[in-house]
Protein backbone atom coordinates (compact mmCIF):
# COMPACT_ATOMS: atom_id res chain seq x y z
CA UNK A 1 0.00 0.00 0.00
CA UNK A 2 2.72 2.03 0.99
CA UNK A 3 4.52 1.33 -2.88
CA UNK A 4 1.52 2.43 -4.49
CA UNK A 5 0.62 5.82 -2.36
CA UNK A 6 3.73 6.98 -3.82
CA UNK A 7 3.31 6.05 -7.42
CA UNK A 8 1.44 9.45 -7.73
CA UNK A 9 2.32 12.59 -6.20
CA UNK A 10 0.99 12.99 -2.26
CA UNK A 11 -1.31 15.93 -1.59
CA UNK A 12 -2.45 18.17 0.73
CA UNK A 13 -4.98 16.11 1.35
CA UNK A 14 -3.47 12.87 1.71
CA UNK A 15 -1.26 14.26 4.81
CA UNK A 16 -4.04 15.62 6.83
CA UNK A 17 -5.57 12.41 6.26
CA UNK A 18 -2.45 10.19 7.72
CA UNK A 19 -2.25 12.99 10.75
CA UNK A 20 -5.85 12.99 11.12
CA UNK A 21 -6.88 16.71 10.62
CA UNK A 22 -7.72 19.38 8.45
CA UNK A 23 -5.44 20.37 5.31
CA UNK A 24 -5.54 24.19 6.77
CA UNK A 25 -3.93 22.42 9.78
CA UNK A 26 -1.34 20.95 7.45
CA UNK A 27 -0.20 24.62 5.54
CA UNK A 28 0.11 25.72 8.94
CA UNK A 29 2.20 23.45 9.83
CA UNK A 30 4.40 23.86 6.84
CA UNK A 31 4.29 28.00 7.13
CA UNK A 32 5.57 27.23 10.81
CA UNK A 33 2.26 28.99 12.03
CA UNK A 34 3.06 29.22 16.08
CA UNK A 35 -0.82 28.46 17.05
CA UNK A 36 0.02 24.55 15.90
CA UNK A 37 0.16 22.17 18.88
CA UNK A 38 3.32 20.30 19.46
CA UNK A 39 1.73 17.36 19.34
CA UNK A 40 -0.33 17.52 15.96
CA UNK A 41 2.61 19.34 14.53
CA UNK A 42 4.87 16.04 15.41
CA UNK A 43 1.79 14.39 13.81
CA UNK A 44 1.68 16.21 10.76
CA UNK A 45 5.20 15.81 9.94
CA UNK A 46 5.21 12.39 10.20
CA UNK A 47 2.31 11.87 7.86
CA UNK A 48 3.93 14.50 5.00
CA UNK A 49 7.30 11.69 5.45
CA UNK A 50 4.96 8.98 5.32
CA UNK A 51 2.83 10.12 2.01
CA UNK A 52 6.01 11.38 0.57
CA UNK A 53 4.73 14.91 0.39
CA UNK A 54 6.64 17.33 -1.39
CA UNK A 55 5.18 21.14 -1.51
CA UNK A 56 6.00 22.78 -4.86
CA UNK A 57 7.63 25.99 -4.98
CA UNK A 58 5.38 29.32 -4.60
CA UNK A 59 3.44 30.68 -7.04
CA UNK A 60 3.89 34.22 -6.03
CA UNK A 61 7.53 34.16 -6.57
CA UNK A 62 8.16 35.65 -10.13
CA UNK A 63 11.21 37.69 -10.99
CA UNK A 64 13.02 37.87 -7.64
CA UNK A 65 14.94 34.60 -7.33
CA UNK A 66 15.71 33.13 -3.75
CA UNK A 67 18.17 30.62 -2.21
CA UNK A 68 17.83 28.96 0.83
CA UNK A 69 20.64 28.00 3.49
CA UNK A 70 20.64 25.42 6.50
CA UNK A 71 22.47 26.81 9.27
CA UNK A 72 23.32 24.82 12.32
CA UNK A 73 22.37 27.81 14.58
CA UNK A 74 22.74 32.08 14.19
CA UNK A 75 23.98 31.69 17.97
CA UNK A 76 27.91 31.20 16.50
CA UNK A 77 29.42 34.29 14.92
CA UNK A 78 31.07 31.93 12.79
CA UNK A 79 28.11 30.74 10.67
CA UNK A 80 26.62 34.44 10.60
CA UNK A 81 30.07 35.37 9.16
CA UNK A 82 29.82 32.79 6.68
CA UNK A 83 26.15 33.82 5.82
CA UNK A 84 27.42 37.60 5.45
CA UNK A 85 29.75 36.32 3.05
CA UNK A 86 26.84 34.06 0.63
CA UNK A 87 24.32 37.34 1.73
CA UNK A 88 26.82 40.17 0.18
CA UNK A 89 27.38 37.96 -2.93
CA UNK A 90 23.64 36.93 -3.69
CA UNK A 91 22.95 40.50 -3.28
CA UNK A 92 25.43 41.65 -5.95
CA UNK A 93 22.46 40.19 -8.55
CA UNK A 94 19.79 41.28 -6.85
CA UNK A 95 18.95 37.14 -5.32
CA UNK A 96 17.77 37.27 -2.54
CA UNK A 97 18.45 34.71 0.53
CA UNK A 98 16.27 32.65 3.13
CA UNK A 99 17.86 31.41 6.26
CA UNK A 100 16.71 28.39 8.38
CA UNK A 101 18.55 26.72 11.01
CA UNK A 102 18.64 23.23 11.83
CA UNK A 103 19.74 23.42 15.57
CA UNK A 104 22.65 20.53 14.25
CA UNK A 105 19.48 18.53 14.11
CA UNK A 106 19.41 16.40 10.48
CA UNK A 107 16.23 15.36 10.94
CA UNK A 108 14.74 19.02 11.23
CA UNK A 109 17.26 20.01 7.94
CA UNK A 110 15.02 18.01 6.03
CA UNK A 111 11.66 19.45 6.51
CA UNK A 112 13.25 22.96 6.10
CA UNK A 113 14.99 22.02 2.98
CA UNK A 114 11.19 21.42 2.46
CA UNK A 115 9.97 24.37 3.22
CA UNK A 116 12.78 26.21 1.61
CA UNK A 117 11.51 24.39 -1.64
CA UNK A 118 7.44 25.69 -1.05
CA UNK A 119 9.06 29.14 -0.51
CA UNK A 120 10.38 29.10 -4.41
CA UNK A 121 14.23 28.53 -3.36
CA UNK A 122 16.26 27.90 -7.05
CA UNK A 123 19.39 26.68 -5.17
CA UNK A 124 19.86 25.30 -1.19
CA UNK A 125 23.71 26.00 0.70
CA UNK A 126 24.18 23.23 2.91
CA UNK A 127 26.43 23.01 6.01
CA UNK A 128 28.84 20.38 6.31
CA UNK A 129 28.57 16.52 3.92
CA UNK A 130 26.24 14.83 6.04
CA UNK A 131 22.95 14.74 5.93
CA UNK A 132 19.42 12.63 5.52
CA UNK A 133 19.92 10.26 2.06
CA UNK A 134 16.26 12.06 2.04
CA UNK A 135 17.65 15.52 1.58
CA UNK A 136 19.87 14.42 -0.78
CA UNK A 137 17.17 12.53 -3.14
CA UNK A 138 14.53 15.25 -2.64
CA UNK A 139 17.12 17.99 -4.17
CA UNK A 140 18.40 15.71 -6.60
CA UNK A 141 14.74 14.70 -7.90
CA UNK A 142 13.32 18.24 -8.09
CA UNK A 143 16.85 19.25 -9.85
CA UNK A 144 17.77 22.15 -7.35
CA UNK A 145 21.39 23.08 -7.21
CA UNK A 146 23.18 22.84 -3.64
CA UNK A 147 26.28 22.99 -2.40
CA UNK A 148 27.64 21.40 0.65
CA UNK A 149 30.55 24.72 2.89
CA UNK A 150 32.80 23.48 5.66
CA UNK A 151 33.65 20.79 3.97
CA UNK A 152 35.89 20.39 0.77
CA UNK A 153 34.41 16.64 -0.35
CA UNK A 154 32.30 16.93 -2.56
CA UNK A 155 30.81 13.69 -1.96
CA UNK A 156 29.72 12.24 -5.65
CA UNK A 157 27.63 15.09 -7.72
CA UNK A 158 27.55 17.79 -4.69
CA UNK A 159 29.31 20.38 -4.99
CA UNK A 160 31.80 21.27 -1.72
CA UNK A 161 33.25 24.62 -0.53
CA UNK A 162 35.49 24.74 2.18
CA UNK A 163 38.22 23.00 3.84
CA UNK A 164 40.03 19.84 5.26
CA UNK A 165 39.02 19.23 8.61
CA UNK A 166 40.21 16.57 9.49
CA UNK A 167 43.65 18.43 7.69
CA UNK A 168 42.80 20.99 10.36
CA UNK A 169 42.44 18.53 13.29
CA UNK A 170 45.98 17.18 12.35
CA UNK A 171 47.11 20.88 12.01
CA UNK A 172 46.58 21.33 15.51
CA UNK A 173 48.19 18.62 16.98
CA UNK A 174 51.20 19.13 15.29
CA UNK A 175 51.42 22.64 16.27
CA UNK A 176 51.30 21.68 19.97
CA UNK A 177 53.34 18.82 19.63
CA UNK A 178 56.21 20.78 17.81
CA UNK A 179 55.77 22.65 21.18
CA UNK A 180 56.72 19.36 23.09
CA UNK A 181 53.65 18.83 24.54
CA UNK A 182 53.32 15.02 25.38
CA UNK A 183 50.27 14.84 27.27
CA UNK A 184 47.54 16.26 25.11
CA UNK A 185 43.14 16.71 25.32
CA UNK A 186 40.99 18.01 23.27
CA UNK A 187 37.60 19.55 23.82
CA UNK A 188 35.80 18.84 21.19
CA UNK A 189 32.46 19.43 19.82
CA UNK A 190 29.27 17.14 19.79
CA UNK A 191 29.96 14.76 16.72
CA UNK A 192 26.73 13.17 16.41
CA UNK A 193 25.41 14.22 13.10
CA UNK A 194 28.01 16.24 12.83
CA UNK A 195 31.00 15.62 10.46
CA UNK A 196 33.29 18.52 10.72
CA UNK A 197 33.76 17.76 14.10
CA UNK A 198 34.31 14.07 13.68
CA UNK A 199 36.62 14.85 11.48
CA UNK A 200 38.64 17.36 13.57
CA UNK A 201 39.19 14.47 16.13
CA UNK A 202 40.34 12.15 13.66
CA UNK A 203 42.84 14.00 12.35
CA UNK A 204 43.67 15.12 16.34
CA UNK A 205 44.38 11.84 16.98
CA UNK A 206 46.15 10.46 13.96
CA UNK A 207 48.50 13.17 14.04
CA UNK A 208 48.80 12.93 17.83
CA UNK A 209 49.39 9.22 17.54
CA UNK A 210 51.78 9.56 14.02
CA UNK A 211 54.25 11.41 16.33
CA UNK A 212 54.17 8.63 19.00
CA UNK A 213 52.55 9.79 21.59
CA UNK A 214 51.08 7.28 23.57
CA UNK A 215 47.61 7.11 23.47
CA UNK A 216 46.80 6.94 26.71
CA UNK A 217 48.32 10.58 27.09
CA UNK A 218 45.88 11.77 24.59
CA UNK A 219 42.46 12.52 25.77
CA UNK A 220 39.33 13.18 24.11
CA UNK A 221 36.16 14.57 25.08
CA UNK A 222 33.18 16.10 23.61
CA UNK A 223 30.90 18.59 24.71
CA UNK A 224 28.50 21.52 22.99
CA UNK A 225 29.47 24.82 21.65
CA UNK A 226 29.19 26.82 24.66
CA UNK A 227 31.22 28.74 26.85
CA UNK A 228 30.08 26.75 30.37
CA UNK A 229 30.54 23.20 28.76
CA UNK A 230 34.52 24.55 27.87
CA UNK A 231 34.92 25.74 31.49
CA UNK A 232 33.73 22.14 32.68
CA UNK A 233 35.15 20.22 30.55
CA UNK A 234 38.28 22.06 31.36
CA UNK A 235 37.46 21.14 34.92
CA UNK A 236 36.95 17.44 34.09
CA UNK A 237 40.95 17.66 32.22
CA UNK A 238 42.65 19.47 34.84
CA UNK A 239 41.53 17.48 37.57
CA UNK A 240 42.32 14.48 36.57
CA UNK A 241 45.39 11.97 37.55
CA UNK A 242 47.47 13.20 34.42
CA UNK A 243 46.39 16.63 33.19
CA UNK A 244 47.04 17.51 29.69
CA UNK A 245 49.86 19.92 29.34
CA UNK A 246 47.99 21.37 25.92
CA UNK A 247 44.12 21.40 24.79
CA UNK A 248 43.30 21.76 21.32
CA UNK A 249 39.08 22.60 21.74
CA UNK A 250 37.16 22.59 18.70
CA UNK A 251 36.06 26.12 18.64
CA UNK A 252 37.18 29.50 20.18
CA UNK A 253 34.03 29.27 22.57
CA UNK A 254 35.01 26.54 23.99
CA UNK A 255 38.74 27.82 24.31
CA UNK A 256 37.25 31.06 26.11
CA UNK A 257 35.32 28.45 28.60
CA UNK A 258 38.44 26.42 29.28
CA UNK A 259 40.51 29.86 29.56
CA UNK A 260 38.04 31.25 32.10
CA UNK A 261 38.53 28.52 34.03
CA UNK A 262 42.25 28.43 34.66
CA UNK A 263 41.48 31.96 35.51
CA UNK A 264 39.77 31.43 38.23
CA UNK A 265 41.66 28.49 39.46
CA UNK A 266 45.53 29.68 39.52
CA UNK A 267 45.72 27.80 36.28
CA UNK A 268 49.00 30.01 34.71
CA UNK A 269 47.89 30.08 30.94
CA UNK A 270 50.42 29.55 28.97
CA UNK A 271 52.89 28.47 31.55
CA UNK A 272 50.68 25.46 32.94
CA UNK A 273 48.72 24.73 29.91
CA UNK A 274 48.80 25.72 26.36
CA UNK A 275 45.15 26.27 24.87
CA UNK A 276 44.80 26.65 21.28
CA UNK A 277 40.67 27.28 19.89
CA UNK A 278 39.45 26.83 16.38
CA UNK A 279 37.94 29.32 13.98
CA UNK A 280 39.52 33.18 15.05
CA UNK A 281 36.46 34.66 16.15
CA UNK A 282 36.50 38.36 17.83
CA UNK A 283 36.49 36.68 20.91
CA UNK A 284 39.95 35.35 20.69
CA UNK A 285 40.97 38.76 20.43
CA UNK A 286 40.16 40.18 23.54
CA UNK A 287 40.46 37.56 25.89
CA UNK A 288 43.29 37.33 28.31
CA UNK A 289 45.96 36.21 26.74
CA UNK A 290 44.74 36.70 23.56
CA UNK A 291 43.75 33.06 21.92
CA UNK A 292 45.74 31.20 19.40
CA UNK A 293 43.77 29.41 17.02
CA UNK A 294 42.82 28.30 13.67
CA UNK A 295 41.61 30.69 11.34
CA UNK A 296 38.62 29.30 9.53
CA UNK A 297 37.67 31.53 5.81
CA UNK A 298 34.29 31.79 6.62
CA UNK A 299 33.45 34.92 4.82
CA UNK A 300 35.73 33.46 1.66
CA UNK A 301 33.66 30.42 1.87
CA UNK A 302 29.91 31.95 1.56
CA UNK A 303 31.32 34.18 -1.30
CA UNK A 304 32.31 30.81 -2.90
CA UNK A 305 29.16 29.38 -2.49
CA UNK A 306 26.93 32.64 -3.86
CA UNK A 307 29.22 32.21 -6.69
CA UNK A 308 28.30 28.44 -7.06
CA UNK A 309 24.42 28.63 -6.57
CA UNK A 310 24.85 32.09 -9.19
CA UNK A 311 26.51 30.30 -11.52
CA UNK A 312 25.11 28.54 -14.94
CA UNK A 313 24.90 24.67 -15.33
CA UNK A 314 27.98 24.29 -17.56
CA UNK A 315 29.72 27.03 -14.85
CA UNK A 316 29.08 24.93 -12.05
CA UNK A 317 31.31 21.92 -13.52
CA UNK A 318 34.21 23.95 -12.55
CA UNK A 319 33.02 25.18 -8.82
CA UNK A 320 32.45 21.30 -8.00
CA UNK A 321 35.23 21.30 -5.50
CA UNK A 322 36.89 24.17 -4.02
CA UNK A 323 39.22 23.56 -0.86
CA UNK A 324 40.61 26.65 1.41
CA UNK A 325 42.95 26.95 3.96
CA UNK A 326 43.16 26.53 7.38
CA UNK A 327 45.93 29.33 8.80
CA UNK A 328 47.47 29.02 12.37
CA UNK A 329 47.51 31.99 14.48
CA UNK A 330 49.74 32.38 17.22
CA UNK A 331 49.22 34.30 20.02
CA UNK A 332 49.60 34.49 24.04
CA UNK A 333 47.64 31.22 25.20
CA UNK A 334 50.14 28.69 23.66
CA UNK A 335 54.18 28.00 24.85
CA UNK A 336 56.48 25.72 24.51
CA UNK A 337 55.71 23.03 27.04
CA UNK A 338 57.39 23.77 30.75
CA UNK A 339 60.68 21.81 32.17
Amino acid sequence: MVATTRMRDATLSDVAKAAGCSPATVSRVLNNNPTVGDDVRQRVIEAVAAVGYEPTPSARISKLRLVGAVIPTLGHAIYATMIDGLEARLAEKDVGLIISTSRYDVDLELEQVRQLLERGASSIVLVGGLHRPQTIELLERRQIPYVFTYTCDPQGDAAAIGFDNRKAGRMGARFLFDLGHRKMGMIAGLTQDNDRAAERVAGFVAESAAAGIDPKNITVIEAPYQLSAGYSTMATLMNSAQPPTAIFCGSDILAVGALKYCHQNGIDVPGQVSILGFDNLEIARISTPELSTLEVPAKEMGRLAGDYVLASPAQRRHLHRHELSVSLVVRGTTAPVAG
